[in-house]
């Protein structure tokens, strides 16, 4: 047996069975490891997203790639933990409906969202999103998904019945995706007469993968160029720094001509 990779393992195993955030030392107890082999080991396992850091305690927990190796894992629920502060802080920045999506088994996931204290504000439903290619958060996460995936997609949905402002062939989509790709983020203003302007941008995970997509949404009639523009930037900052705490590093995209 390989003994770093046998080391790797327990490390992580036993990051699992406590659940929760634990230090260098204390985790190099209990695994019998000194301390900065431990330490090095980790930051190994930190790059690839098996592990994850809180430069605040200088602790670690099991990361969203571990997590998705575990069978019978909850994955949703994982995301949902790892984006609820960051779904918090925008929702009281903005007072507006934010929400978190991911890509699973070939469609888009509500994990988690805030609603607006406001009367009128954007509501959602947790689980599968029928049509995510009116959705900021929707286009953000297909725009990263490899071209088969998004053939697949466009094969399945009914692009001419969906509306104003939304692509209505598979090659309007494709290019549309390009551009969402180019630019590392998605607004939608009125799509298929909603009434629902929205940002979107894209947390991607070490292996530069789309992890899941954070957006902000509002109703028209409180939306302002001025006010999507300092939402689009708030988000592609939290974006970037959700980005980081998971190791990851954003993608080469298609060149969009």
């Amino acid at each position: 047996m390989i003994q770093s990779v046998q080391k790797a393992l327990r490390l992580l195993q036993d990051l699992d069975s406590h659940g929760g955030w634990l230090g260098v030392r204390e985790l190099s107890r209990r695994i019998g490891l000194t301390a900065p082999s431990t330490h090095n080991m980790l930051q190994t396992l930190r790059e690839l997203s098996f592990v994850e850091y809180d430069a605040t305690t200088r602790q670690y927990r099991l990361g969203l790639a571990a997590i998705r190796l575990g069978e019978g894992a909850d994955p949703l629920n994982q995301i949902r933990l790892f984006a609820r502060p960051y779904v918090e802080a925008l929702a009281n920045e903005f007072d507006e409906t934010v929400v978190v999506a991911t890509w699973m088994d070939d469609q888009a996931m509500a994990v988690d969202w805030i609603q607006a204290r406001h009367p009128l504000a954007v509501t959602h439903n947790r689980g599968v999103i029928e049509h995510p290619i009116i959705l900021a958060t929707g286009r953000v996460l297909l725009a990263y998904q490899p071209r088969e995936v998004q053939m697949r997609y466009a094969a399945r949905e009914e692009l001419s019945r969906m509306g104003p402002n939304s692509p209505v062939t598979a090659d309007e989509m494709y290019e549309m995706l390009d551009r969402v790709a180019a630019d590392g983020v998605a607004i939608t203003k009125n799509v298929a007469n909603s009434g629902i302007a929205a940002t979107a941008a894209p947390v991607f995970d070490a292996k530069k993968q789309v992890a899941l997509a954070i957006g902000c949404s509002e109703p028209i009639l409180r939306s302002t160029d001025a006010h999507l523009n300092a939402v689009r930037l708030r988000l592609l900052e939290i974006a970037a720094l959700m980005t980081k705490k998971l190791g990851g590093a954003s993608p080469a995209v298609r060149s969009v001509g």
